[in-house]
């Protein structure tokens, strides 16, 4: 019986142990970094259609913001990043972050010129790569525009935007997204 007890008492420490090990100080915020229930219900997503009035103020407000003109006939993808109490990549070195970043730009640019759109990457300053994205022609600063405005869900480090030029969006809160953005590109 006194052996049960001491099996059980281990199983106990090693389920605390690991539990404990899905948070990570990061700058003294506690950061789950693990793809646990917390941070699954992190993940939320959104979708609808815009009517034109509503697809073209968007548009105004999102070229003001980006700097850019967005043709008429191509879909917006605009991936995020922010600072927020659920980041997977938090985990990661900074090299293994730079390879992330990389690859996300890459697959983004692949996934536009399939489906017809334009890409953009945008980051707060406060974003936890952001000495990354600081470095690399691909992202823009938010100017507190996105945050407050379009990605108003801080739950997630990141998350993005899709609109077609029909006024269909989805939105999603969550890291390693690009199934779901495939996925909103192909339907019709």
């Amino acid at each position: 019986m006194n052996e049960i007890l001491k099996k059980g008492a281990y199983i106990i420490f090693l389920i605390l142990v690991s539990s404990c090990g899905a948070n990570k100080d990061q700058n003294n915020t506690k950061v789950n970094t693990h793809s646990n229930s917390k941070y699954k219900k992190s993940r939320v997503a959104y979708s609808g259609t815009l009517n034109r009035t509503e697809y073209d103020k968007l548009i105004k407000n999102l070229e003001e913001e980006l700097k850019t003109t967005i043709p008429d006939n191509k879909s917006i993808l605009i991936n995020y990043n922010q600072k927020a109490p659920n980041c997977i990549n938090v985990r990661f070195n900074k090299n293994d972050n730079r390879k992330v970043t990389k690859n996300r730009i890459s697959i983004s640019s692949r996934m536009s010129s399939d489906y017809n759109a334009i890409d953009f990457f945008v980051y707060t300053n406060d974003s936890y790569n952001r000495e990354i994205y600081e470095q690399m022609d691909e992202f823009i600063l938010d100017s507190g525009f996105f945050y407050k405005n379009v990605f108003t869900e801080h739950q997630n480090c990141a998350g993005f935007l899709i609109i077609k030029p029909n006024g269909e969006f989805y939105q999603q809160y969550g890291e390693d997204y690009y199934s779901e953005v495939k996925t909103f590109f192909k339907k019709e």
